[in-house]
């Protein structure tokens, strides 16, 4: 049976964040990471992609640190190796799940059980991370002949960069889909597989980034800003912006303006 100790869905931590625990955890650890990160495994450091796993052993040692922003779902469980050696994943490796969508799904319902007091918790944590890990073993297998893949490659890397430099305009699915003539569920299985991240999230993360360098300028209106980056209403884009980055817009530029007044003396 699988015993979850401590788990957390979609979670922040502070940019630039470094997790460091050269005796392991003590516990097995799966994590999926959102954004890019810097791994060492074995003396060995590692650059991941968004969209990472990485499913540590008990005493692993674990060191592994934000590029930039840090954001994370993991699990903490105990189990005995024989039992988790019949998922045949991964261990003390990166590797890449095709469809994120899924593997989210079950965070989120893992999440909610483990907070909850709910009857037979302890069972359907038990379901919940058993078809975690299955649906982790069947996305390492391919799901599309190559030739199909490296058909419609090009043509969503075209749609990619449009949406990034784009990236205020108020883009639909449907849209989106008639752009690369695939349904809405074909379209997120090759979007998430090709670019480890949905399009949702991408298009959101080009928005942050711009939103980022317009508020550099100290005489640009938040109004003006989220406009500019394709949000309806200054509120929605404040939300969202310390979401992201845990500042407020206000914040953010204070921040950036205090750093260029007092620029680092070190050499």
């Amino acid at each position: 049976m699988f015993l979850v100790d401590y788990c957390d869905y979609s979670c922040y931590n502070r940019d630039k964040d470094r997790i460091y625990r050269p005796n392991g955890l003590g516990f097995y650890l799966f994590l999926r990471f959102y954004k890019p990160m810097k791994i060492v495994l074995n003396h060995s450091t590692v650059f991941s992609r968004p969209g990472a796993c990485l499913l540590y052993t008990p005493e692993q040692p674990q060191d592994y640190v934000a590029i930039r922003e840090f954001q994370n779902s993991y699990v903490h469980f105990s189990v005995e190796h024989s039992f988790l050696s019949d998922y045949q994943l991964p261990q003390n490796e990166i590797f890449y799940p095709h469809n994120l969508k899924e593997i989210d799904q079950l965070f989120c319902k893992l999440q909610a059980e483990f907070l909850s007091q709910s009857k037979l918790k302890l069972e359907m944590m038990d379901a919940l991370l058993r078809q975690l890990f299955v649906e982790c073993s069947r996305q390492l297998e391919p799901t599309h002949p190559l030739e199909e893949l490296g058909a419609v490659y090009p043509t969503f890397r075209k749609l990619r960069l449009m949406l990034l430099m784009q990236c205020e305009k108020n883009w639909s699915v449907a849209e989106l889909c008639r752009s690369v003539h695939l349904e809405k569920s074909q379209f997120y299985t090759y979007y998430e597989q090709f670019f480890y991240i949905s399009p949702k999230a991408d298009l959101l993360n080009a928005r942050m980034n711009k939103a980022k360098q317009m508020l550099k300028n100290k005489a640009a209106m938040i109004q003006d800003v989220a406009e500019s980056c394709g949000f309806s209403s200054a509120s929605h884009f404040s939300r969202q912006f310390k979401r992201h980055t845990g500042l407020s817009p206000k914040e953010y530029r204070e921040n950036q303006l205090r750093a260029t007044s007092n620029p680092d003396p070190s050499p």
